[in-house]
């Protein structure tokens, strides 16, 4: 058997099975490679002739194919039925024939191109197979190719980027920047010619960040480092004496000068012209240092961009269009670098504007990109916003009535036409020049040009405004804090256009606003939107949802959402608004949605048209929102959820214990979307309702029951489709926070639901990559993702995802999630089924949004568990669910945690995080009768988990003090100073997590953990206690470790690392830097009460008493401020607490060196009853007892303060707060009894007659 052209026809018409297919495959791999090889000679001289179409289309299979086959040789002999040195002997026998074909002038193009991706696999394949001869056929090929090069010609071009492409290791282990720069030294005669040289130029440059990758990954394996190699990667940082700012310092301005020149030639074409963009691009975004080597490359680079981006287009070419869009994408790429923006950004030194007045200039690249050339006398070029503005303008689809008459869709949130893209584009590239310029420096031309176009009244212009003020507020949010009233203004005069664009674009621009609107109290600089301007947005947006065209109806019932739900920038900010600023508007809200889209006919489910159903799934959205927010003052507006439930059931036929779809009612995927937004908003509306504390349950239970006896005839029927799954799960989990205990009944019928979708194998496939086979067919499937890469010794494959059961199985795992919360210990029956399910997805290595909720899901599956054994009395009994899931799952979130390796996924990170703190939290609280946990993690458990948390704690704290110092980089740019901070911020929440993890289990295992803390945690923590380290947050990490084993892990542990605390604790209370960081100064102030009990002899005299006097200064507040005023509360109590264990409590160590203890002790008791903190509070309460028994404090004198801080204390353990012990409560009762004897009873009853009632009731009741 061989390769013959009648064997290449058939593989060209295939017949169905494939045999012609199986023949090849049947033919051995050196045969193949041998006879395609000595084929494509024949076909090359062959197809040299344009009109042999068969020829052609032989080569360019054969070609394929022995690509292919060359891809394979690099796999394992198992695979090929090679050895290493077989194959690279058979590599090396094809070698020079295929450059010798490459060579071939009289061949085609197109077989020539063909050939020459057959040689670059090559060298991919032989680096894999056996480096050294990779790196010597690389040396060679370097030689055969830089003739060619060197002349400038495009195929030996493009060949050198396909070889720099598949082999960046071996190109850079051969090559130098000397030796590369001898390829491009021709003269550039072409644009096709400039295109493929600036092409291979980038590539090579991009092989070099490649190759620096796979050097500092440490991997051996020469397959894993070819793998690593392929995958395209962000660089963000530029390395001037690098090999590729060497080649751009050589190279490009001669490139860059035939660029401009190209461009200017109207005979150029504008497709070749974008095409030398994108590789500027590309690399920009990959190896910014060939582009900005040094300071006059990439001015060279930007001059040449924005001469580009200047083309005159007076025809609209689309072509031409797409050239400006390109050079624009060059600029906007290279100047999001940060070493680049930092340079473009700031501010030269200061130069004088007048007399005693200093001022920074912008940096004349700055002012370049913003203003164009037009401070010069000659100069006409516009400025990066210009130019994308008015490609905002003309950008966009002008059939204007065509647009309003498409009908919205469900899941098209941007609505908009595809003939909108270059607008979309401009807009989007607008963005990023704000957010890379500094909104300082853009805002201001933005708003010239804001005033120019709102000059004229046309359509096009008031939408692009209303799109760019929308694309400013996102990308300079604080810089655009003062213009967020004349924004306001603008979108609520326009929304009142007649023009159906405009209003869309400003319910978009009103979306976005709510969405900025503060809604945390401390939020700096604050957006009041809703606060200044809610009534008059939602008046506005009440008309529009009215709307006859469904596009603006549908996205003004998504403006009422991002109104209720917005804030703090994100779509969903998870707090809640204030009621009083939804309440007063809900009625006329809801009157304008029955009139408009709640009015739609239910009867005739087959007249329904697609864009009213969208509509209507949208209102019914935006009611629930109004209910979520407005929460039980919704209650009046409860008659609602009866048109729901009607919807709810849209199109179906109910019979006793059977739902089907009514006849002659086709099911679509919209109609189903209808009936799940109408129970999941029915859900919502009775858990609003239902209030806080469950007050008006019972308004929700008739529906409730309604809505579950539904959903669990269609859990156990055949037609669960007629509702999307996860909406109907989604359902049932509010409703089960509602119904607590009497849900269980219906968690046989759900749950078996949300363990199907859990453990459901997930589909994943690898196969060949057909896309260049001539007559292949590889169509995508809804809900397939696939990506192509090329696999050593297999070649190039297509790895297909259903991501459509990705997002089953988050859906499945919040769903899990909602119902243990809900149910609490009522879950216990079904928590071992559901961590069976569950866990794998912890590792999910195809979602991180898997992987999250998963953590989550596990943790109250674990909570459950705990409070069922605590509720039962169970002890750590090793075979209880919670004893036998607590060390599995800590080690397979710590374990995942330390895989988690994408830095920006900061998100996943801090779920699975906060999953693990809160699974060492319940184990170490939750206690069965007799007092013992029941659950507890061993000390070998332990000793594995804390060394990986210690290891993730470093590379968080490395990541902090990365965006600390770019913080200090960025001191000219607030709006850039404000995102490193919310990604400090994150990591700072991500440590603490990590931290308390670590806390809990010193907690919990107590003197044992001891050895665990000396091996991991001491070191590391040491040097951070120091006021040299800059990170706040770092240094309170440590503090609170200190802290925890001074008090847990026995005396031996607390007398070796006391001294070490105490310099920690003087250096936070001494630094004037850290007076911002409150945190810190309660953990310090805490751990001197752990001192003072636990090591106190290792407590100077001296030292203690400046400490004495620095926490009777933070403690005296409470002289002259309510606790409920305070702002600081914790931070004082823990004062009044060490000051007490310093001077006053039991062996206190500065007892005997002050002898005048009044002060303090008046201090203590105003402190008291010490409410933060339990722990705490019993110390100090059991205290306050030894201090009136040995009359340090009178009772006759004090009698009115102790009878307010027993009261007090009485009654918040009434409320479940275990501030005391049940033995301090029978000797503050003896107090009670100490002060009866000595205090007339008129004075008793007039200090009894000013407490609180409740304190009151609390006294007489523990009297009787």
């Amino acid at each position: 058997m061989s390769v013959t052209i009648d064997l290449l026809d058939s593989m060209l018409t295939p017949t169905p099975g494939q045999p012609a297919e199986a023949h090849y495959r049947s033919i051995s791999l050196p045969n193949r490679v041998r006879e395609l090889t000595s084929l494509l000679g024949r076909l090359c001289g062959a197809a040299a002739d344009a009109s042999d179409a068969a020829n052609a289309g032989r080569g360019m299979l054969a070609a394929v194919l022995l690509r292919r086959d060359v891809a394979s040789l690099a796999g394992a002999e198992a695979m090929t039925g090679l050895s290493a040195s077989a194959a690279v002997s058979l590599m090396g026998e094809i070698a020079e024939p295929l450059l010798a074909l490459f060579a071939k002038e009289d061949a085609s193009k197109q077989s020539r191109r063909q050939v020459g991706h057959c040689v670059a696999e090559l060298c991919g394949s032989l680096s894999v197979t056996n480096a050294e001869s990779g790196n010597e056929w690389m040396k060679v090929l370097l030689g055969r190719l830089e003739p060619g090069c060197a002349a400038m010609d495009t195929m030996y071009l493009r060949l050198l980027a396909s070889v720099a492409e598949r082999s960046p290791v071996a190109l850079w282990s051969v090559g130098t920047a000397e030796t590369l720069s001898s390829l491009f030294r021709g003269n550039i005669a072409s644009l096709e010619t400039l295109e493929a040289a600036l092409g291979a130029l980038c590539e090579v440059g991009i092989a070099y960040e490649k190759a620096k990758r796979v050097a500092q990954s440490g991997k051996d394996d020469e397959i894993e480092k070819a793998l690593l190699a392929q995958f395209p990667e962000t660089c963000t940082s530029v390395n001037s004496s690098s090999p590729p700012a060497q080649l751009g310092k050589l190279l490009l301005p001669s490139m860059l000068e035939a660029l401009v020149r190209f461009s200017v030639q109207p005979s150029s074409p504008a497709i070749i012209l974008s095409d030398c963009a994108t590789h500027l691009a590309t690399c920009a975004d990959r190896c910014p240092s060939l582009l900005a080597g040094d300071a006059a490359s990439l001015e060279a680079v930007m001059r040449a961009c924005m001469s580009v981006a200047q083309v005159a287009n007076s025809q609209e070419d689309e072509d031409v269009t797409y050239l400006k869009l390109s050079a624009l994408d060059v600029l906007a790429t290279i100047s999001a670098v940060p070493q680049i923006k930092r340079s473009i950004m700031k501010p030269t030194s200061p130069s004088p504007r007048s007399v005693g007045e200093m001022g920074h200039q912008s940096s004349p690249l700055l002012q370049f990109l913003i203003q164009g050339d037009a401070g010069n006398a000659a100069g006409d070029q516009k400025g990066v916003l210009y130019l994308c503005a008015e490609l905002a303008v003309m950008g966009v689809d002008d059939d204007e009535q065509g647009w309003a008459a498409e009908p919205a869709k469900v899941h098209d949130a941007e609505s908009s036409w595809e003939d909108d893209r270059t607008a979309l584009h401009a807009e989007s590239l607008l963005e990023s020049f704000v957010e890379n310029l500094g909104g300082s420096s853009t805002l201001p031309a933005v708003f010239q040009l804001v005033d120019q176009l709102l000059a004229s009244a046309s359509w096009r212009n008031q939408r692009a405004v209303l799109s760019m003020l929308e694309r400013c507020l996102a990308a300079a949010p604080i810089t655009f804090v003062p213009h967020v009233p004349a924004t306001v203004d603008a979108a609520l005069r326009l929304i009142s256009s007649a023009s159906p664009r405009v209003q869309y674009q400003a319910l978009q621009l009103l979306g976005s606003l709510c969405c900025a609107n503060s809604v945390e109290a401390d939020a700096e600089p604050r957006i009041l939107v809703r606060e200044r301007y809610g009534g008059r947005i939602l008046e506005a947006v009440a008309c529009l949802v009215k709307s006859s065209c469904t596009k603006v109806a549908s996205h003004a019932c998504l403006t009422v959402v991002s109104y209720c739900r917005g804030g703090n920038f994100s779509d969903n900010c998870q707090a809640s608004i204030e009621k009083g600023l939804i309440v007063p508007y809900v009625g006329s809200l809801l009157d304008a949605l029955r009139s408009g889209p709640l009015s739609a006919d239910l009867t005739n489910p087959n007249a329904m048209k697609e864009g009213s159903l969208a509509v209507l799934i949208r209102a019914i959205g935006a009611v629930a929102c109004l209910a979520d927010a407005s929460g039980e003052e919704f209650l009046p507006h409860y008659g609602v959820v009866s048109g729901l439930t009607a919807c709810a059931i849209f199109g179906l036929e109910t019979s006793g214990p059977v739902i089907k779809m009514a006849a002659n009612v086709k099911n679509t995927h919209e109609m189903a979307t209808l009936r799940g937004s109408a129970i999941e908003a029915a859900s919502i509306i009775g858990q609003a309702v239902a209030g806080p504390e469950g007050e008006n349950v019972l308004t929700f239970a008739k529906d409730a029951s309604e809505i579950m006896n539904l959903a669990t005839i269609l859990l156990n029927g055949e037609t669960a489709d007629v509702i999307p799954m996860e909406q109907l799960l989604a359902a049932c989990a509010r409703i089960a926070a509602v119904m607590g205990s009497q849900y269980v009944q219906f968690m046989p019928s759900v749950l078996p639901h949300i363990l199907k979708r859990a453990i459901e194998k997930l589909e994943v496939s690898i196969t060949d990559d057909t896309d260049g086979v001539p007559n292949s067919n590889d169509d995508g499937d809804d809900g397939i993702e696939g990506y192509s890469v090329s696999i050593p010794g297999m070649g190039s494959k297509k790895v297909k995802i259903n991501t459509s059961q990705l997002e089953e199985k988050a859906q499945a795992a919040r769903a899990l999630y909602e119902h243990a919360n809900s149910l609490g210990k009522e879950f216990a029956p079904f928590v071992e089924a559901s961590a069976t399910a569950f866990l794998p997805l912890v590792h999910c290595e195809y979602s991180g949004d898997v992987r999250s909720t998963s953590s989550q899901a596990l943790c109250q599956v674990f909570k459950a568990a705990c409070l069922s054994a605590a509720a039962n009395d169970s002890s750590n009994n090793a075979q209880g669910p919670a004893q036998t899931l607590l060390p599995i799952l800590a080690r397979a979130l710590t374990k995942q945690l330390s895989e988690e390796v994408d830095e920006d996924d900061v998100e996943n990170r801090y779920a699975i995080a906060d999953a693990l703190s809160e699974v060492m939290w319940d184990a170490f609280t939750h206690k069965a009768g007799n007092g013992e946990r029941v659950a507890q993690i061993s000390v070998g458990d332990a000793r594995e988990i804390v060394g990986g948390l210690m290891s993730l704690i470093s590379s968080c704290l490395t990541r902090r003090s990365t965006l600390l110092s770019e913080m200090a980089d960025y001191s000219f740019d607030n709006d850039e100073i404000a995102r490193c901070d919310e990604r400090a911020r994150a990591e700072s929440e991500y440590l603490t997590h990590l931290v308390d993890s670590v806390g809990y289990q010193l907690k919990s295992l107590g003197e044992s953990f001891a050895p665990v803390f000396a091996e991991s945690v001491a070191g590391p923590m040491c040097q951070l206690l120091k006021a040299s380290s800059n990170d706040v947050r770092a240094r309170l990490a440590a503090v609170c470790l200190f802290d925890d084993c001074v008090e847990h892990c026995g005396s031996s542990a607390a007398n070796a690392y006391a001294s070490i605390l105490l310099e920690g604790i003087q250096e936070a209370l001494n630094d004037n830097s850290t007076n911002d960081d409150v945190e810190l100064k309660q953990a310090a102030v805490y751990g001197i009460a752990q001192v003072a009990r636990h090591a106190p002899k290792l407590l100077p005299p001296m030292q203690g008493q400046d400490l004495l006097r620095k926490v009777y200064n933070i403690a005296k507040e409470v002289e002259t401020v309510s606790k409920n005023d305070m702002e600081h509360v914790v931070l004082v109590e823990n004062a009044v607490s060490s000051m007490a264990s310093l001077v006053l409590l039991k062996g206190s160590p500065l007892s005997d060196l002050v002898s005048d203890k009044g002060a303090f002790a008046d201090v203590f008791l105003r402190g008291l009853p010490i409410e933060q903190d339990f722990d705490e509070a019993k110390i100090c309460h059991d205290g306050l007892c030894d201090l009136v028994e040995s009359n340090i404090i009178n009772p006759q004198t004090e009698y009115r303060t102790l009878i307010r801080i027993i009261g007090k204390i009485l009654v918040l353990v009434s409320e479940g707060d275990e501030v005391a012990s049940q033995n301090t409560i029978l000797r503050l009762m003896s107090v009670i009894g100490k002060i009866q004897q000595s205090v007339d009873g008129n004075s008793i009853q007039a200090a009894f007659s000013v407490l609180e009632s409740e304190a009151q009731e609390a006294l007489v009741s523990a009297m009787q």
